[in-house]
């Protein structure tokens, strides 16, 4: 059976983690001191990191050949092996999405703090999207997160963490992920390319990132369904990667957002038919629209082309700067409030260009 590339590449040690240095060298520094709290609260968006630095904490907190001083996990003994196979009995991971209730707090925590450890200095409970536990589960957890063993450690992930009881996070060390800049991204996506000797050009690995909004666990999965196309060949090129990348084209994008600066409400709607029958997807056409105005605004309020992340070349670049120029950050602003407001209502429709439509004619009059 094939393997995932996310799965296949999953950082092993705390080096290998990308675009979390600010939690990395925390935690890191805990182990070595050896000052460590009795939970932690791992906070952020989908696919940033969160359950694989906890299983790389726990390794590190059990490895067996850790020298004093050092951090790293040494992914050999077989406390590491263990981990990584999640065989340890040690390390109880638990996922709070298909289990939440109060019975699973009883039997998977509570009976199982009272047990000291099998062979492993530390029994970890690693609690992914912690915050799908129901109210009771919550008040069961609570008393064993108080006053736990000296050997328990708690690990607790979630993406919603505004649905995080406060009596929880206030007895954990919070730690807040991010999400992973495109730049890092694309060097990751690169290093995995070359491990699996091909090449793919930059520009599709941009495409890549820019679609998995700083999600590294989506790009390499996106990436995965790119490296398919290579039946046997060394190098995939765009046009080849066009076929399972979801279809993203700027200049369409940029010319439709012209029509709106310039109030042009009957091409905007002629140009709306168009692409619609020519089977470009408006739901991503849409999204596409919606950052490149957020990207204007970031651009007319720093004026670094940067800010634009758009992939033209020179002219249209130019095109775009020239238009901007009597542009106010207001009518940008509003602009994207519509968008939004529009994109909103498009699950509701049968129409799919409907919302497209209307937001054009909004903005326009």
């Amino acid at each position: 059976m094939s393997i995932t590339l996310y799965r296949k590449y999953r950082p092993l040690k705390f080096k290998d983690v990308v675009g979390q240095n600010h939690i990395k060298i925390i935690l890191e520094n805990e182990i070595i001191s050896g000052k460590l709290a009795h939970a932690y609260l791992f906070s952020g968006p989908r696919g940033t990191g969160k359950t694989t630095t906890a299983r790389i904490f726990a390794k590190a907190l059990n490895c067996q050949s850790r020298k004093e001083g050092q951090s790293e996990p040494c992914g050999i003994c077989v406390s590491c092996k263990e981990i990584d196979a999640s065989r340890s009995i040690d390390v109880i991971e638990m996922d709070a999405a298909s289990s939440r209730g109060i019975d699973m707090v009883r039997e998977n925590i509570i009976e199982k703090v009272r047990f000291s450890p099998a062979s492993a200095k530390y029994k970890i409970f690693i609690i992914d999207e912690a915050h799908m536990l129901t109210t009771e589960a919550f008040n069961a957890f609570l008393k064993t997160l108080e006053e736990p063993p000296s050997y328990v450690v708690y690990i607790l992930a979630t993406t919603e963490m505004h649905k995080m009881p406060q009596t929880i996070v206030s007895r954990c060390q919070r730690f807040d992920f991010k999400k992973v800049p495109a730049e890092i991204i694309i060097e990751r996506l690169k290093i995995i390319t070359q491990k699996e000797g091909l090449k793919i050009s930059k520009e599709v690995l941009r495409i890549i990132a820019d679609h998995s909004e700083g999600c590294l666990r989506d790009a390499e999965g996106l990436l995965g369904q790119v490296l398919i196309l290579s039946d046997g060949k060394k190098e995939i090129t765009l046009d080849e990667a066009s076929l399972v990348l979801p279809h993203s084209d700027m200049a369409l994008v940029l010319d439709f957002a012209e029509f709106l600066l310039r109030k042009d409400a009957r091409g905007a709607l002629e140009f709306i038919g168009k692409i619609s029958g020519e089977g470009v997807e408006l739901n991503d056409f849409f999204n596409d629209l919606i950052k490149l105005f957020r990207n204007l605004i970031w651009y007319k309020i720093a004026g670094d082309l940067e800010m634009l992340a758009l992939n033209l070349d020179a002219e249209k670049q130019n095109g775009l700067i020239n238009l901007m120029k009597d542009v106010e950050i207001k009518r940008l602003v509003d602009i994207l409030e519509i968008l939004l407001e529009k994109k909103i209502s498009a699950s509701y429709t049968p129409l799919i260009s409907l919302p497209l439509e209307l937001a054009a004619v909004k903005i326009c009059f």
